[in-house]
């Protein structure tokens, strides 16, 4: 049966990916799909304990590769800090303060209180990056809403941690409980830093070695990081993961293309395997009880974003259109499914109750955030008139570097492709998008994915793409001019 549920995983990995490349589908959306066929509201085929140690280990370091991916793609150079702290200081301490007492009012304990507030913290980095591929507003924008995501993500993580802890800690006084606390948190964040910095010596030395050592040492970090972790202080080892991948930085080295794909793949494996498993153990049924506080602790979360959106950008240059999009997008995805998977199997095991509540409520959570935050960002951004026609260039040279600053400054979204690494650094040295790909097919795919209006190719005969114009760079440049 474990066999079958491995197949089953990479399956619906596989097709997640077709359809997110394909149609703009969240991978989320279709992994939870797959685990609710799988599990007892479906064909009934994956039957795993969540309780059982191994299975436990195994969900562990699903979610640390998930998380760690998470955090390595992080990148605040060029991000309105104060916009972003506000939003995330405000809005994170209003979810704190409210949702507990939401929770209470529908009679969940307080554990179940606390720990839905920390997880809901976290936004959807997953679901928003592909949504802004959809919507295509302006690169500020876009980028704000996916760095926000990110930094919330390991504010959650560090939250969550810390609350389960007060719940987890030996009884005594407050000063006994903040200490524990302290404890915990602290020894995940010193462990961390400690691995990041290590991280960076180990890389710089393997930058000279195959692209291979260098994977096998990414893979080590974030797994020695909640190792040390865990061995000094139970509980504190999501912390260490996410503080060492603060630390790390892929940017310098000169396999960087092939460091990031080994870790996406990674991480779509870890969350395929999180996600799949979660709901591969609800009931539908059983749900049928959770949905009004699940529902009643969205509509607080949209609340608080509206206010948290407008209190953070009242002084920034977005205009109201753009703040409304903002708005909009509030989307829960991996790092709140992978913190609800971790800790609805820690919650039994230490002997607490309400884990398969937790699971169920924060599912919901997720289901609701993205079926209400997605048709309503892309309804905005269709009337509002926000999306930007996107271009994608094949080539990188001065003068395809050229037409893309051309292009952006007639309101389109330029995207410069190449299979050379170091002419994808210049083009990002310019303050353009760029992005390594090696095959035309990748072109064709980044043109589907983005739904471009225009592809810019040196040879235009030896391209087919439907629904695009494709041009040459002289093409391009006459119609600029126009």
């Amino acid at each position: 049966m474990v066999e079958l549920g491995a197949a089953f995983v990479l399956v619906a990995a596989v097709i997640s990916r077709v359809l997110l490349s394909r149609f703009g589908i969240p991978s989320i959306v279709t992994l939870l799909a797959f685990g609710l066929v799988a599990g007892p509201s479906g064909f009934d085929l994956m039957h795993l304990d969540l309780t059982n140690p191994g299975t436990r280990a195994l969900l562990q370091l699903a979610v640390v590769v998930v998380l760690f991916e998470a955090t390595l793609r992080m990148d605040l150079r060029g991000i309105p800090k104060a916009t972003i702290a506000v939003m995330g200081i405000l809005g994170g301490g209003m979810v704190l303060f409210i949702v507990p007492s939401v929770a209470h009012a529908y009679h969940l304990s307080d554990l179940l209180g606390s720990m839905i507030a920390a997880i809901c913290i976290v936004t959807g980095p997953t679901v928003i990056g592909p949504l802004m591929a959809r919507l295509r507003p302006r690169a500020p924008v876009s980028h704000l809403l996916e760095s926000e995501g990110l930094v919330l993500d390991a504010l959650g993580v560090i939250v969550a941690a810390a609350v389960f802890a007060s719940y987890t800690s030996r009884p005594g006084t407050p000063l006994d409980t903040t200490w524990h606390i302290t404890e915990r948190v602290g020894a995940g964040l010193v462990v961390g830093l400690a691995w990041g910095f290590v991280g960076r010596i180990v890389l710089a030395l393997t930058s000279r070695s195959t692209s291979d050592v260098s994977k096998m040492s990414v893979l080590f970090l974030g797994f020695a990081a909640y190792a040390s972790a865990e061995a000094l202080a139970h509980e504190s080892g999501l912390v260490a993961v996410v503080a060492c991948g603060l630390l790390l930085d892929f940017r310098l080295l000169p396999h960087e293309r092939l460091l990031r794909a080994f870790k996406e793949d990674l991480s779509m494996l870890g969350l395929s395997t999180v996600f799949v498993l979660l709901a591969s153990q609800i009931d539908v049924q059983q749900l049928a009880p959770l949905v009004a506080p699940a529902a009643a602790i969205v509509g607080v979360l949209v609340g608080i974003r509206v206010i948290s959106v407008a209190l953070a950008t009242l002084r920034s240059p977005f205009n109201i259109r753009e703040r409304a999009l903002m708005a909009s997008v509030f989307p829960r995805g991996i790092v709140a499914v992978s913190l609800a998977t971790y800790y609805a199997t820690q919650i039994p095991a230490w002997g607490l109750h309400g884990g398969a509540q937790l699971a169920g409520i924060l599912f919901l959570v997720v289901v609701f955030t993205i079926a209400i935050s997605t048709p309503l960002s892309i309804f905005l951004t269709m009337r509002l008139r926000l999306q930007l026609p996107a271009v994608i260039i094949a080539g990188i040279t001065p003068a395809t570097l050229e037409t893309a600053r051309r292009y952006k400054q007639t309101g389109h979204l330029p995207l410069l492709v190449d299979s050379d690494e170091h002419a994808v650094a210049l083009a990002r040295s310019h303050d353009l998008e760029a992005a390594a790909v090696e095959e035309q097919a990748a072109v064709v795919e980044l043109v589907r994915a983005r739904h471009a209006k225009y592809l810019v190719v040196e040879s235009p005969e030896r391209w087919s793409v439907p629904s695009v114009t494709v041009l040459t760079a002289a093409q391009a440049r006459e119609m600029l001019a126009e």
